[in-house]
């Protein structure tokens, strides 16, 4: 498999495919963490084998969020001035609900922005039976619950791979502006047998 585009793949602290819709009156949350990690994995399945599917590459969990306790992550406010305030109208208008106050053992996600991008190699090689396959890449990730969901992923069907021949899948991962991720296999050819094609004749 050659794979072209820039080869990089980025997440989100709110990655998730479907989010639920806002509360009427519910102040918009930025930034609210709810992707905890995420892996890349190439497989492929042979024609008339579907219940075995191949796992052909797995790559580490790469972790992107951990959860910490508030007074460790720097979330504990300090007490505000004691007693009644005095507010004009006009500011208590302007005054957001307040949040409760989070208990210093209350678990909070740290993002780690470190981790949110992965840049893939040029080329990944396997040797598989002849046959008939279908082939899928996948980016999946991890929420807080610990359950995982793909994210990007494409797939190709109807793959040949033929004895002592090489089979060349095309594919492309490409990060583009903004939140715009490619994940495709675009196709798939059998390169030339070179040990069958006759060398120049001696003299």
């Amino acid at each position: 498999m050659m794979i072209g585009g820039n080869r990089r793949w980025c997440t989100f602290p709110d990655d998730r495919v479907v989010r639920p819709p806002q509360k009427p009156g519910t102040p918009q949350k930025r930034n609210e963490v709810f992707t905890f990690g995420y892996r890349f994995t190439i497989s492929a399945v042979k024609r008339g084998q579907a219940d075995t599917p191949l796992m052909l590459f797995e790559s580490p969990v790469f972790r992107t969020a951990t959860l910490l306790p508030a007074s460790k992550a720097g979330l504990i406010k300090k007490g505000g001035p004691k007693g009644p305030i005095v507010m004009s109208e006009d500011d208590r208008r302007l005054l957001k609900p307040a949040e409760p106050p989070l208990a210093p053992d209350t678990l909070v996600p740290r993002w780690q922005e470190l981790n949110r991008c992965v840049t893939l190699p040029e080329r990944m090689d396997f040797d598989l039976d002849p046959g008939t396959y279908d082939f899928y890449l996948a980016f999946d990730i991890v929420n807080r619950e610990n359950s995982w969901m793909h994210r990007s992923s494409g797939y190709l069907t109807d793959i040949p791979v033929e004895t002592a021949r090489t089979t060349r899948l095309d594919g492309l991962v490409n990060l583009g502006a903004g939140s715009e991720r490619q994940v495709e296999i675009e196709s798939s050819t059998i390169e030339p047998d070179t040990a069958a094609t006759p060398g120049a004749s001696g003299p």
